[in-house]
């Protein structure tokens, strides 16, 4: 009697675990069907797009920040040259 009590345990986890493998697999199949690799695809470029947006934003945001510096210490060198921010620079012509 516990022979066939444990052979039935035992072929339960064994159906159990057949099924859920089963399932394991055709889901990361599913996953990795060309539509599904297009949306995946797709998701991951907008992220890295937003990121190079952002990259860069902050790059020309700490320019001007960088930019503001070296005019205020440039006026208080030069203080008879003019150069106001957001303006480019432009050197003096010698004469």
């Amino acid at each position: 009697m516990k022979r066939i009590f444990w052979f039935g345990i035992g072929a339960a986890a064994g159906a159990g675990s057949t099924v859920w493998a089963e399932r394991k697999v055709r889901s990361q199949i599913e996953a990795l069907s060309p539509d599904q690799l297009v949306v995946r695809a797709t998701k991951r470029a907008g992220q890295a797009g937003r990121n190079i947006i952002d990259a860069v934003t902050d790059g020309r945001d700490a320019m001007r920040t960088r930019e503001d510096e070296l005019r205020t210490r440039y006026q208080a060198r030069h203080p008879n040259d003019q150069v106001r921010a957001g303006e480019h620079y432009r050197p003096r012509s010698v004469p």
